[in-house]
């Protein structure tokens, strides 16, 4: 009853601030990071939420191919639920009769979540690190997004995906830049109305491409605002007819598109684990990010999810380079030091669903701060390609990471720590949704594909 209490209260306040609203539109993220959204008339909406009803869906969106084929052991057979999370609602940014909701996927019951639910299992897996370890992470994420033109066929249809002739370099504001600017700040000011705090934004290095930095918080909270803020992105940059893409390398002459997430471990002060000392916590710092590098070549399977992500797995481009290692403010390793327990991972892109993302990285950190994993490849002091086989044996950089989708998820599939503390229920769809897409995609032209990814992501 005081969850139905409440969300009537959040409902209630939301149509107060925002009386023309006229329909709900519920958002689930399948595994491939695409949204599945219901549109509900907003009197229906009211009924289901009263009642505590829910809605079905059916169970073959968890091995939903391109164009809506099914990958192996996917069925046409068996639904879940959709449970509307009203702490998540607010407005479309373009269109304010419409409200946005984040449902998670449960049972009849309308309150146990299903296995296969990405955000449930990072809100378990969340909780469980605060009841196992006594520490909770804390996430932040950077959106980096090209913004691209569309040349179009006589029929309206797109043809290609174009580079503005908008050409700047990492953070800088020319004259250029300004005829961005003005919508560069509608975003802005859109993203500050919808309550997402964003610390700065500033130009990135391919033409048209900028980054908004998002303020840190709990995991799913993170994910949630992310998804949001990507929306709004989107959805203003329509205004001005302009592609807002997460594409990982829209140009092969730029660096590319990242989704790079800082990573805080920290000391829950209602643990347990309250009393630890200073030294005892740096350990338990160490150990945390000392499991994310272990299980690295498992957790890309999840980051860069597409055989395009892989382009900027490579040195020379600021994005974490070829080893599994660490270094102080290095930009050329896929785990950068910022503080003592706060660390921004910088190989993983907008194809990546974030729930599971951040499930494999809180699973590797909890396994190690369990086993007291020893921190080492690193501290790396510039690209570990740049550095002699002797220095990197010294620093214990010996890990090459995978070079494509296939080899992440051959490494996935024999990695039993990142498996198990997922699910399986989650692990076999998604590696077979992977795999099909791997093959499917084998038919299509290059053109195709790329059309394919941005128009999507």
């Amino acid at each position: 009853m005081k969850f139905l209490d409440s969300h009537m209260d959040l409902w209630q306040s939301f149509k107060d601030a925002h009386p023309g609203t006229e329909f709900v539109l519920v958002q689930f993220m399948g595994y491939n990071a695409n949204l599945i959204v219901r549109a509900i008339p907003v009197a229906h909406f009211e009924d289901i939420i009263k009642k505590a009803q829910t809605f079905s869906l059916t169970r073959a969106i968890f091995y939903l191919l391109p164009h809506d084929h099914l990958a192996e052991g996917g069925e046409p057979v068996g639904i879940f639920y959709l449970q509307p999370d009203l702490s998540t609602v607010y407005p479309h940014p373009r269109a304010f009769h419409r409200a946005i909701v984040v449902a998670d996927a449960v049972q009849a019951d309308g309150v146990t979540a299903i296995p296969e639910c990405p955000r449930s299992r990072l809100k378990h897996l969340s909780g469980s690190m605060v009841r196992e370890t006594g520490y909770y992470a804390l996430i932040g994420f950077e959106i980096e997004v090209v913004f691209m033109t569309r040349a179009k066929n006589t029929d309206g249809s797109v043809d290609a995906y174009r580079l503005t002739n908008i050409d700047h370099s990492f953070g800088s504001m020319t004259t250029d830049d300004e005829q961005h600017l003005v919508m560069v700040e509608d975003i802005a000011r859109s993203l500050l109305a919808a309550g997402i705090k964003i610390e700065q934004f500033h130009a990135e290095a391919a033409p048209g491409q900028w980054e908004f930095v998002l303020p840190p918080s709990r995991p799913v909270e993170a994910v949630d605002t992310l998804i949001k803020a990507r929306g709004i992105i989107t959805r203003t940059a329509e205004k001005y007819q302009l592609r807002a893409t997460l594409f990982p390398r829209p140009s092969e002459l730029h660096a590319g598109n990242g989704a790079h997430v800082h990573i805080s471990c920290n000391l829950d002060e209602s643990s347990l684990a309250s009393s630890d000392t200073q030294e005892k916590q740096h350990e338990k710092h160490e150990s945390f990010f000392a499991g994310i590098l272990q299980h690295l070549p498992a957790i890309l399977a999840f980051t860069l999810p597409q055989q395009e992500s892989y382009a900027r797995v490579q040195s020379g481009i600021w994005s974490g380079g070829e080893y599994a290692a660490w270094g102080w403010e290095n930009k050329e390793i896929p785990l950068r030091r910022i503080e003592d327990n706060h660390f921004e991972l910088k190989l993983m892109d907008g194809f990546a669903n974030p729930y599971l993302a951040l499930c494999a990285l809180l699973a590797a950190g909890m396994d190690g701060m369990k086993k007291g994993t020893q921190l080492s490849a690193g501290p790396c002091p510039r690209g570990a390609t740049l550095l002699t086989t002797e220095e990197r044996e010294k620093l214990g950089i010996r890990t090459l990471l995978p070079k494509t989708l296939s080899e992440s998820l051959d490494v996935l599939a024999s990695n039993t720590v990142i498996c198990e503390t997922i699910g399986q229920a989650i692990i076999e769809p998604y590696v077979a949704i992977k795999r099909g897409e791997i093959e499917q995609v084998k038919t299509w032209t290059e053109k195709e594909r790329r059309n394919y990814l941005i128009s999507r992501y």
